[in-house]
């Protein structure tokens, strides 16, 4: 896999989760209002069927460092809006985030 492919999967995945968490009517706030939560979903995949590439991005973020997991929340179920997940600039959130994003290629190959 290559990162352009990466990146289309964990777009797919954001998009998902962006549609469940304010789609469906499960939340009524913006899924980066709730900065405690260190990934999309929540609880939600409890009682959703969780598409198998969804759920496949879900078991591979879980496993990334927490810094690695804020970056790649904030980019794609927020909107890069980094400031929100704590980062203290952009340059430190492209940091994780690169650094996320290479983790994942590593786990995918």
């Amino acid at each position: 896999m290559n990162i352009k492919a990466l990146r289309l999967g964990l777009y797919r995945w954001g998009c998902y989760w962006v549609y469940q968490e304010l789609g469906k009517g499960f939340s009524n706030r913006y899924a980066c209002d709730r900065l405690g939560e260190a990934l999309g979903g929540g609880n939600l995949k409890h009682e959703l069927n969780v598409p198998a590439h969804v759920a496949h991005f879900d078991h591979l973020v879980e496993q990334l460092s927490i810094n690695c997991k804020r970056a790649i929340r904030a980019h794609y179920l927020c909107k890069e809006q980094w400031a929100l997940m704590g980062f203290d600039s952009k340059k430190s959130y492209i940091f994780w985030l690169r650094k996320a994003e290479m983790a994942l290629l590593d786990r995918m190959n």
